[in-house]
């Protein structure tokens, strides 16, 4: 069997190897309990949602990265306590990553000229908790790559995680059509990586034995080379996207939109959301309020 894998892919793979092993070189066990907070960034509001989503990514990258390129010998019952509380916060920016992706799927690119844009017909059927099986062989692959290149990760697996037939790199290119297709792909994907991270109650201790650790941890990082795979191929098709002026004014016009509107008023359209099913309202005021409500945690 040979595993078709994207060369852009394989070289954020690469990438990051090469990162963990430069924090794993680093790691120090003061320095790891030193946690910085993240609240003012996932409250931040005055910022469109590609913005906010361009942050949170970069985070979400430097936070699993430090959180899981550690020197295991000098690891000790107190760093494990900062572990669960990375892990926390790596979960945390997920869930508002989810968010994000889910207004754009519903509301900002479904009520500017994107709507016209003819997409792929599968672009449903890899949604959320289903991965196509050329990407879990993908996934595979890379997690291989990444155990024979970081420093961090127990070589034992190699064997386990070998694809025989080897790789075949293609390039791939984004288009248009892709948009909707690649936001629900990285949805799935950033519920995967949340399944994969414990809430700091359920995480133990056994999680950093080998050859446990390497099983978990690689995952983790082939899931996040993948989402972050994705996301260069959302960028580039909505860069390509808003040369075209029409969409570029309307996605303009949205995104002034939200950062005006207040977050009181959001939180109070929030509320009367919940229980909108006791009133009779039309279809117009229905769907402004789900508008809204959707960018409540954007």
């Amino acid at each position: 069997m040979v595993v078709v894998v994207s060369q852009k892919h394989l070289s954020l793979n690469k990438r990051l190897a090469k990162e963990i092993n430069r924090a794993a070189v680093k790691f120090d066990n003061s320095t790891y309990s030193k946690i910085k907070n993240i609240d003012a960034m996932l409250l931040k509001r005055d910022v469109s949602p590609e913005k906010k989503k361009a942050m949170l990514i970069k985070c979400l990258h430097d936070s699993i990265v430090t959180a899981f390129s550690i020197d295991k010998k000098k690891f000790n019952a107190k760093t494990f306590e900062s572990l669960k509380k990375r892990l926390h916060n790596i979960r945390r920016i997920i869930i508002r990553l989810r968010s994000i992706n889910y207004y754009m799927e519903t509301a900002l690119l479904k009520e500017t000229e994107f709507s016209k844009i003819k997409t792929r017909n599968d672009a449903w059927l890899r949604r959320y908790n289903e991965i196509a099986t050329d990407e879990l062989e993908a996934l595979e692959y890379t997690a291989y790559k990444l155990i024979e290149e970081a420093v961090t990760l127990d070589k034992r697996l190699l064997t386990e995680y070998a694809i025989k037939g080897g790789a075949f790199l293609r390039k791939e290119k984004a288009e248009a059509k892709d948009i909707m297709s690649v936001l629900a792909k990285e949805s799935g994907i950033l519920e995967h990586l949340e399944s994969k991270l414990p809430p700091p109650k359920a995480a133990s201790p056994g999680l950093m034995k080998e050859l446990v650790f390497t099983h978990w941890v690689v995952r983790v990082f082939a899931l996040l080379s993948y989402l972050e795979h994705l996301y260069a191929k959302e960028t580039a098709i909505l860069s390509q996207l808003k040369k075209n002026k029409a969409i570029k004014t309307k996605i303009n016009e949205k995104i002034a939109h939200i950062i005006k509107e207040k977050s009181k008023l959001l939180e109070i359209m929030g509320e009367k959301a919940a229980s909108m099913e006791k009133f009779r309202i039309n279809d117009k005021s229905r769907k402004e309020i789900h508008n809204l409500t959707s960018i409540i945690t954007v």
